[in-house]
C-alpha cells in the first residue's frame, strides 16, 4: 500500500472519529446554521452551466420574469466573530472546504478526505462553533415541537371527520 494512500485512511479514520465528515459533519453544519447560502440564478427556464460567469460589467445583476435561484451550497464566514476561518460547501458536487488563516487544513469531495490537516487550536474553534450549532438545532427542534403540539387538535379533529366520512358515525 502506498504510504500516502496509509495516511489517507488514517486521517478518514481520524476525521470519522472528530464527526467532520459528510452533510451531517460538524464542519458542513457549521456552514449551514451559522453561514449563508450560495444561491445559483439562471437567466432562462433552461439551466445555464455551473462554471457559467456573466460577462463583468458594472451593472447590478436582477433577476427576471423568467428566472429561477435555488440555494447550491453553504458559505459560512467568520470574519463577523473575529475569525479568520471560511467553510464553503457545495452541495453540487459535495465539496466541504475550510481554511483558517489563509490555509486549507479540510478538504472533502464527494465523501472523500482530499486533505485534512489535525491542528488542536482549529480543532477547539470547530468545537466551540459547534456549540453554537447544536444549540441553534435544539432551538429548532423545539420550535417544530411547539408547532405540531399547537395543531394537533385539528390534525386529530381532520382525521376523525374523515373516519365518520367513509364509516359513518363511530363515536
Amino acid at each position: 500500500m502506498d504510504v500516502e494512500e496509509k495516511i489517507r485512511e488514517q486521517r478518514t479514520n481520524e476525521a470519522i472519529q472528530k464527526n467532520y465528515m459528510g452533510q451531517q459533519g460538524k464542519i458542513y453544519l457549521i456552514a449551514k446554521f451559522l453561514g449563508t447560502p450560495i444561491t445559483k440564478q439562471t437567466d432562462s427556464v433552461s439551466m445555464l452551466p455551473w462554471d457559467y460567469l456573466p460577462e463583468d460589467t458594472d451593472e447590478i445583476q436582477i433577476m427576471g420574469e423568467d428566472s429561477n435561484s435555488y440555494d447550491i451550497g453553504h458559505f459560512f464566514d467568520g470574519l463577523s466573530r473575529g475569525l479568520n476561518l471560511e467553510i464553503i460547501c457545495h452541495d453540487y458536487d459535495g465539496t466541504i472546504k475550510l481554511k483558517w488563516e489563509g490555509y486549507t487544513y479540510y478538504e472533502e469531495e464527494s465523501n472523500a478526505l482530499v486533505r485534512y490537516y489535525p491542528y488542536p487550536p482549529l480543532e477547539k474553534l470547530v468545537d466551540s462553533l459547534y456549540t453554537v450549532v447544536e444549540e441553534k438545532i435544539k432551538q429548532q427542534y423545539e420550535k417544530i415541537r411547539k408547532e405540531e403540539i399547537k395543531q394537533a387538535p385539528e390534525l386529530e379533529r381532520a382525521e376523525l371527520e374523515r373516519l365518520r366520512d367513509k364509516w359513518g358515525n363511530i363515536i
